[in-house]
Formats: C-alpha cells, sequence, structure tokens
C-alpha cells in the first residue's frame, strides 16, 4: 500500500511540474511580446517624427513667383528646391536611408530594410485640387467641402498577408501629405508587422 502511494504521489508532482513548465513557456511568450510591442511602438514614433520633419521641410518651399502675385503655392517645379526634392532630401537624411530608401546602420529600422514612400502628394488648398509628387499613381482623392484627403494604401500586396487601410487627414491651406510604409522584424519566431505612417504638413501665413 505505501509503494502505491509513492507511485501516486510521484506522478501528481509530474502533472504539477509539467503545469509549471508549461505556465513559465506561457509567460515567456507573452513577456517576448510585450517587449515585441514596445519596440515596435517606439521605431513606429522614431519614424513618425522623422516622417514630420521630412514633411515640414518639403513644405517650406514656396513658390515665390506665386506668392509675389499674392496666391500662397508650394514650389513642385524648381529642382533642387522643390517640395519633393526637399522632402525626400530630409527623409533620407534623418532616417539614415540611402538613395533607394534602404535603410543604413544608424538607422531606426533594421539595417537592408525598405522604407516605401506609398503617397506624397500637394494639396493646393484654393483651388481645390491634388498633385501626385510620387512616382506611382496615387489612390487619394480629395475633398474640398470637408477638408480632408482620403487615402487607401494596400500592403504586401499579391501575397497572404495583404491588407488595405484607409488613411484620412484634414487639410487646412496649402499641405503636403506623405504616407510611408516599412516592416517592424519582430522577435524570434514573432511575426514580422507592417508599419504605415501618414504625416501632414500644412503652411499658413501670417500678414500684418
Amino acid at each position: 500500500m505505501k509503494k502505491l502511494k509513492i507511485v501516486g504521489n510521484q506522478r501528481g508532482g509530474v502533472g504539477v511540474m509539467i503545469i509549471y513548465i508549461i505556465s513559465m513557456l506561457l509567460s515567456v511568450l507573452v513577456m517576448a511580446r510585450c517587449l515585441d510591442y514596445i519596440q515596435m511602438y517606439k521605431t513606429q514614433n522614431r519614424l513618425k517624427n522623422k516622417l514630420n520633419v521630412a514633411v515640414h521641410a518639403g513644405s517650406l518651399s514656396i513658390d515665390e513667383v506665386q506668392l509675389s502675385q499674392g496666391n500662397f503655392k508650394l514650389d513642385i517645379s524648381t529642382p533642387g528646391t522643390r517640395v519633393q526634392d526637399m522632402f525626400y532630401k530630409y527623409l533620407r537624411m534623418n532616417m539614415r536611408l540611402d538613395n533607394s530608401n534602404v535603410a543604413l546602420p544608424g538607422s531606426p529600422l533594421k539595417e537592408g530594410s525598405v522604407v516605401n514612400i506609398d503617397e506624397l502628394l500637394y494639396v493646393d488648398y484654393e483651388a481645390g485640387t491634388i498633385t501626385n509628387l510620387n512616382t506611382k499613381p496615387t489612390s487619394c482623392t480629395y475633398s474640398s467641402a470637408a477638408s480632408r484627403v482620403t487615402c487607401s494604401v494596400t500592403l504586401n500586396p499579391s501575397s497572404p498577408l495583404q491588407v488595405t487601410r484607409t488613411v484620412n487627414e484634414t487639410i487646412v491651406g496649402p499641405s503636403l501629405v506623405a504616407i510611408v510604409d516599412s516592416v517592424h522584424e519582430g522577435i524570434g519566431s514573432i511575426m514580422n508587422e507592417p508599419l504605415l505612417i501618414p504625416a501632414v504638413q500644412e503652411v499658413y501665413f501670417n500678414i500684418n
């Protein structure tokens, strides 16, 4: 009888140990997921700040000829100083990207990661029009009545992970709108997460 009792205790002990090991593994997985989320959130915020700097730099390219005539418009035609040139200059400088928008050492992204420019738009607030400054067709529309730009961006096209996200930005005055995406690489076996980051910079003029 004592022998059977010992065997029963051993079986119970093994069961407790298995539950303990499973609990520890789950705790490690939860901790890894939390750390990955914190890192992703940190990376996204850093990229957002640097994108804001790029659209701000681009929005400083004012069309002086139009301005002399009382029209507040951005310069999208003078090579070297036009909106799109200044945007790319400061985007690459601050995000540490090469001329193909691939992350270099020192970038907030993992070296070799690609930053895709999904949308780059100039919104002519007075005319109620948008001009696509990107190298590919735009999905964006502009409602002058609502003063809003609406864009649909598809990430991971033609793959099982394809997803389409809608971005809405309210516009006041002549503006530069940019939407970029990249990938946050998950920790260990955690899946990579797409990062979609929009930014808008309006231009205000104070006349005293």
